[in-house]
């Protein structure tokens, strides 16, 4: 029964952490509008509002990552919540946009996302793969309600008082950790591990390692492209009066295929595919994309994104879990660190990539490069496998 509580407690903090992110993400410019009582805010700071949990997150990721190496998970995961915690009840309590994006990047700093998926990759008691694909099921989930639950509470109850509930509900997951979470005892004595660890931070992370962690960064440009560019490919291509709300509901219908195929991947990796499952579920989102480009209905743009939701649940799971295997023990949280960071610089690639080329090129072309992010990606994994396939046979020969 403990451990079904750890693992309770560990996946309510996960939904709480992503969904005080996605919460705010529909609403960011009304609510910094509200914040600074003015009739217009400048695009500026609505992007550095939105932009800085993820600039936190890509400057602290590789040092915590290596924190986790030399210390025990839990008062890592007890400082980074800490953090997180001190960064929402300072957005909740804020009054100006300054001090509220101050919060944000505070938010990204703590670092507490890279220390949850090191629990749930190693110091749970499941399998690896049916962890992941539980921690994957709870960001989906809190990626569908965040954004509802946003634009409801903007125009009802407030958006402060549901960052207050959160940091409150987070609050309570900090104290029930401190009492029920436990570091997993260490396969050898602690002298033996502090010599590990001390030589796995002189050591330089394997040349494959860093293939896979470009190969992150893409797929992630990928996801994050998508957002904008699905928007922008909707509003020009797709124009009625009920845009928005369409927009809304098949962005949800893309989680609810995430949510519902999140399992299936974590299976695959517990057959150790996590490779090959990232790469066809790379591929799988970007033929979903370049097929919405063309698609003559709206019914089928929406089929195609719940394919593409279904595709992209490998995504994050698989990639975690091939890193992990490719790094050692004493390794792990700093090849981790530097996942995140690489996903992070994927998540302010892709935007910027997409607003470039609908300057240019238009809507279409925005779809394009979203899917050729994908794409990339699964053609990067796949060249990888194919010359280790080869290398093998080399030798064996």
């Amino acid at each position: 029964m403990k451990r079904t509580e750890q693992l309770c407690v560990v996946l309510a903090t996960q939904f709480l952490v992503t969904f005080s992110l996605m919460v705010l993400i529909p609403v960011m410019p009304i609510y910094l509008e509200q914040l600074s009582q003015s009739n217009s805010v400048s695009g500026f700071a609505s992007a550095m509002a939105l932009s800085a949990p993820a600039i936190g997150a890509l400057l602290s990721a590789p040092m915590i990552g290596m924190f986790a190496d030399k210390f025990p998970y839990k008062p890592v995961f007890m400082y980074s919540l800490t953090a997180y915690l001190v960064s929402l009840f300072t957005m909740a309590w804020s009054d100006s946009i300054v001090l509220f994006i101050a919060a944000r990047f505070l938010l990204g700093l703590s670092g507490v996302g890279l220390i949850l998926t090191l629990y749930f990759s190693r110091e749970l008691t499941l399998s690896q793969g049916r962890q992941l694909a539980l921690q994957q099921q709870a960001i989906a989930l809190a990626c569908l309600t965040g954004p509802i639950v946003g634009g409801f509470s903007l125009q009802s109850v407030g958006m402060g008082t549901v960052l207050w509930g959160v940091a409150y509900l987070s609050l309570i997951c900090l104290t029930i950790s401190i009492f029920l979470l436990k570091s997993r005892a260490s396969s050898y004595d602690h002298e033996d591990k502090k010599v590990e660890t001390e030589v796995a931070k002189k050591a330089p992370l394997s040349s494959q390692i860093w293939v896979w962690l470009i190969a992150g960064a893409l797929s992630h440009a990928g996801a994050f492209a998508l957002v904008v560019g699905f928007a922008l490919f909707m509003t020009q291509n797709w124009q009625s009066v009920d845009t928005a709300s369409q927009i809304g509901l098949i962005h949800a219908l893309s989680w609810c295929g995430t949510f519902a195929l999140a399992g299936y991947w974590g299976r695959k990796i517990e057959q150790k595919l996590s490779a090959q499952s990232f790469a066809l579920g790379a591929l799988g989102c970007g033929l979903c994309i370049i097929l919405i480009c063309i698609a003559p209905a709206l019914w089928i743009i929406a089929v195609l994104r719940i394919l593409q939701g279904c595709f992209f649940a490998s995504q994050t799971q698989c990639f975690i879990a091939q890193i992990n295997d490719m790094s050692t023990q004493a390794q792990q949280g700093k090849a981790l660190g530097f996942a995140k960071s690489a996903q992070v610089v994927g998540q302010l690639l892709g935007p910027f990539a997409v607003a470039l080329c609908f300057s240019y090129f238009g809507a279409e072309s925005a779809l394009w490069i979203t899917a050729g992010f994908f794409i990339a990606a699964a053609a990067l994994v796949a060249f990888l496998l194919w010359s280790l396939q080869v290398n093998f046979k080399v030798k064996t020969q």
